[in-house]
């Protein structure tokens, strides 16, 4: 029988990175393999064709991990992933992106499309199952960076919530981070803080609400930006409960 398999999962890593005590061994084979869990898609013969006996290298490993990042899997290994994406950055990986694609349309296909409408206008984006105590702009302004919230520097010509991706990717690197963290501190405010009367933990808020980010309010180009950037996202950069805070004029409550 012809070998075809590509040793992956914690095994292979350990050969890069003895981060921890490899359980069980996970393999990339249509085969199955005695003493290791076996995945396997017919589209993965194009990186793994017959003859293959290996195990991943540290770059196969990273994209792997930032590929399935973008959704939370039953087994609860997103903390588990993201762990080993930021250590694996540090160790220089770099994302193969034709191989993130390719691993992206399986696990799309396996865990299901994400679904996210950024074309919605404010009156319909924001119509959901969250109670909201404030409209939802201007808590935006009370976390902005600047005078006014970062977001708006890159919508579409005409529109208030659908960003044009051009512009978001044009801005310096501390922009775009800065972008994303205004965003991620409004959703921890509005989803966990406010609604507790602020008797919560804004570390624990900020996780939540970034990890939601992720895996729930954005994909594409700006899932993957969080993940490879998630060394700079995991911890907030300013007391956002704080400047939030001082920034109560700036509040308009919600009509009732």
């Amino acid at each position: 029988m012809t070998v075809q398999q590509l040793v992956i999962g914690s095994t292979a890593l350990n050969e890069h990175l003895p981060t921890r005590q490899p359980k069980d061994r996970d393999v990339f084979s249509p085969s199955k393999i005695e003493d290791s869990d076996s995945f396997w898609d017919k589209r993965l013969a194009t990186w793994i064709p017959p003859g293959t006996d290996r195990s991943a290298t540290l770059n196969e490993l990273y994209t792997i991990k930032v590929s399935h990042s973008y959704w939370e899997l039953r087994n609860g290994s997103w903390n588990k992933h993201m762990y080993d994406i930021v250590a694996m950055k540090r160790a220089g990986a770099e994302l193969d992106l034709e191989l993130h694609n390719l691993l992206y349309a399986i696990w799309e296909d396996r865990y299901g499309r994400k679904v996210v409408d950024l074309s919605q206008e404010s009156d319909e984006f924001f119509t959901d199952a969250v109670g909201r105590r404030y409209v939802h702009d201007t808590l935006h302004e009370s976390v902005a960076y600047g005078d006014r919230p970062l977001y708006e520097s890159v919508l579409r010509d005409g529109h208030s919530v659908a960003m044009d991706m051009g512009k978001l990717r044009a801005l310096p690197f501390e922009d775009q981070v800065r972008l994303f963290r205004e965003e991620i501190y409004v959703t921890a405010l509005e989803r966990q803080l406010i609604p507790n009367g602020y008797r919560y933990s804004p570390s624990a808020a900020y996780a939540w609400a970034l990890r939601r980010t992720v895996t729930s309010l954005t994909k594409g180009w700006s899932a993957r930006f969080l993940v490879e950037n998630f060394d700079v996202f995991r911890r907030p950069d300013v007391d956002y409960v704080g400047l939030h805070l001082s920034n109560t004029h700036k509040l308009v409550e919600v009509a009732a």
